[in-house]
């Protein structure tokens, strides 16, 4: 039996990871291989209702984002906090970058060069980028940007216990807030396929006014999806243990579930994640549930990192565990040493390259389809 995170452990499952809490309630890809990666507010601490302004060709536009939140527009927002990363790929790939007034800190190598870049110069509202730290942006900071909307991806974001402003606090304000629906999203059913990626998408281009733009991206990466899986339809799907070193795992045992996006990243790509049984981000299990399941492939989630050797010292420290821990020596993947390391903000949340996860992991793991 797989355990739910975020309830008691059960003494009959050792090993347990320790996430961040933001991700135990809720947390693909571009499963990069290696050499893909480095390829109003009234009053005086906000935005006045008037500054805002009316577009009369705009028109009256609303959204509904994660948590049943309604946002209603007249106008496309002009001073947009992202206070999460996760959002931020996808404001900047549709052109958003001059309604930007501040943004979390930023991991080096989280985004294509030309992003990174941009990202890089925009005023910080939690400091520099410290691997680890998710430490949400504090309330005061967040007012100190002036923003008229704030957009975010986990919980943590807007969590009053962690400092941040809630949604509600938000609204009080007279601020419009966005909760994505493709990062760490409660849910009730297991993702499978990139819909709440899309839908992002899609309300990005109405709140903003891109329709287009999003349009032509959403279709992009519907086309990318379709592509690869008339070519893996009829392979055989291998198991698939999904990991990082870096963010929880470090020598302990973790469940992907199936309610985490990496699981659609997987069966898109043609494989089965070994625990999408599990109705959860993640689940607390013990490596002896890892070896019973026996997975064919493992795949390494490494953040992104400024030179391709830190990338690559990450992914030998994870395989040197697996092949060095005799309780795992036998487990199919670790005796074939089949290693699949992939760019982690492409694949375990929502983002623009998430199609092109799919068809790299894809091809990593039916190469003869893609011949």
């Amino acid at each position: 039996m797989v355990e739910v995170r975020g309830k008691s452990p059960s003494p009959a499952v050792p090993g347990r990871a320790k996430r961040r809490s933001s991700l135990v309630n809720s947390r693909v890809a571009a499963a990069l291989i290696v050499a893909f990666v480095l390829a109003g507010c009234g009053g005086p601490s906000g935005v006045s209702a008037s500054s805002v302004g009316v577009d009369s060709g705009y028109g009256t536009r609303t959204v509904t984002d994660c948590t049943g939140t309604k946002s209603t527009f007249t106008a496309a927002p002009k001073r947009v906090a992202a206070v999460t990363t996760s959002v931020l790929e996808f404001l900047l790939a549709l052109g958003l970058k001059d309604k930007i007034v501040g943004v979390q800190a930023v991991a080096p190598g989280a985004f294509p060069a030309d992003l990174q870049q941009i990202a890089d110069r925009m005023p910080k509202l939690g400091g520099e980028y410290v691997p680890g730290n998710f430490v949400p942006v504090q309330r005061e900071q967040l007012l100190s940007a002036n923003p008229d909307f704030v957009v975010g991806g986990w919980p943590s974001n807007f969590d009053a216990t962690k400092g941040a402003l809630t949604q509600a606090e938000l609204a009080q304000r007279g601020l419009k807030s966005y909760f994505a629906l493709s990062a760490s999203c409660a849910r009730t059913t297991p993702v499978t396929d990139l819909s709440a990626v899309y839908q992002d998408i899609e309300n990005y281009g109405t709140i903003f006014d891109v329709k287009g733009a999003a349009d032509a991206m959403v279709s992009k990466m519907k086309n990318t999806v379709g592509r690869v899986q008339d070519k893996v339809k009829h392979a055989v799907r291998p198991k698939v243990f999904s990991y990082s070193w870096e963010d929880g795992g470090a020598g302990n045992a973790y469940a992907v579930g199936n309610q985490n996006l990496s699981n659609a990243i997987i069966s898109q790509a043609g494989g089965k994640n070994i625990f999408d049984d599990v109705n959860a981000v993640y689940g607390d299990v013990g490596w002896e549930q890892v070896v019973a399941r026996n997975p064919d492939v493992i795949v390494l989630e490494v953040f992104g990192k400024r030179t391709q050797a830190e990338f690559d010292q990450v992914i030998t420290t994870a395989e040197n565990f697996f092949t060095g821990n005799p309780a795992l020596r036998n487990v199919t993947a670790v005796r074939n040493r089949k290693f699949i390391p992939v760019l982690a903000e492409t694949y375990y949340l929502g983002g623009t390259r998430n199609a092109d996860a799919v068809e790299s992991l894809a091809k990593a793991l039916h190469p003869d389809a893609f011949e």
